[in-house]
């Protein structure tokens, strides 16, 4: 009868470790996952008031090249050829420069909680 009783209690210990490892699991996911999602909102916003300031210093640029050679459509093509050039060396390098970071900066900080 004794022995029994503690194969149930040992069976409802396992039962609530493994409830409990359950939830451990649950709780590391929702972690991650909203630290994740905390980390894309911050790089939206800031990337949003980048563009705003990129795209405001372009226009006084091509404002200001277009004024030195007396014609402002000069200025606005220089500054389209420059982000030209840009955009070509951005693609011919967007594996090393852009996609690669991205990853490993996410799957730090999904692994994050693992080193410690």
């Amino acid at each position: 009868m004794e022995g029994k009783n503690k194969a149930e209690q040992f069976i409802g210990n396992i039962k609530e470790y493994a409830e409990t490892r359950f939830d451990i699991i649950l709780l590391n996911i929702q972690d991650k996952v909203s630290d994740v999602l905390s980390s894309i909102a911050s790089v939206i916003v800031v990337a949003v008031l980048g563009i705003f300031i990129i795209l405001f210093s372009s226009v006084g640029a091509a404002w200001w090249i277009g004024r030195m050679f007396h014609d402002p459509s000069i200025g606005f093509f220089c500054i389209a050829g420059f982000y030209l050039i840009v955009a070509i060396i951005l693609i011919l390098n967007l594996d090393k420069w852009i996609k690669l970071p991205i990853i490993n900066a996410l799957l730090k900080k999904i692994n994050i909680n693992e080193e410690n």
